[in-house]
């Protein structure tokens, strides 16, 4: 069952509004039809099996059928501290400790670390490693993205 995260504020006691990029992931490339049940997650540990009802524009209104699936997440809370790599190793490490249930990945510059990333750059990298985190929790079913 294909696994979405939707903003608390979009959750309702019975139904689910679906909106961002997943609308047309839903819409166009998995092509579900009214009907189809996907699991959607809050982001903070919740989540919620859900038939899709309809699409209206620019999003997709789904029924809740069970609340309050079973937690996934792992019984103690871990955290990666880990220095800059070279290249774009730290995507892999990001996408692989999310899967394996890192509950918070911190990117430390190190005093010998040859990696230093400038304002700029820093902003766009935290949006890319964002996004592959959800990626990579959609993906291993995991309810919260670290």
């Amino acid at each position: 069952m294909y696994h979405f995260f939707v903003p608390a504020e979009n959750i309702s006691e019975k139904q689910v509004v679906v909106t961002g990029g997943d609308v047309n992931h839903i819409k166009n490339v998995l092509r579900m039809k009214p009907g189809e049940k996907f699991v959607a997650n809050d982001g903070n540990g919740a989540s919620y099996c859900c038939s899709i009802r309809e699409f209206s524009g620019d999003c997709v209104i789904a029924d809740i059928e069970k609340g309050q699936l079973e937690n996934t997440e792992l019984p103690v809370r871990l955290v990666l501290f880990q220095g800059l790599p070279k290249a774009d190793k730290m995507e892999l490490i990001i996408q692989k400790a999310v899967e394996l249930g890192a509950a918070e990945i911190v990117p430390v510059e190190m005093t010998r670390c040859v990696v230093r990333l400038d304002e700029k750059k820093k902003k766009n990298k935290i949006a890319r490693w964002q996004s592959i985190a959800e990626s990579a929790a959609k993906q291993s079913g995991r309810t919260v993205i670290p």
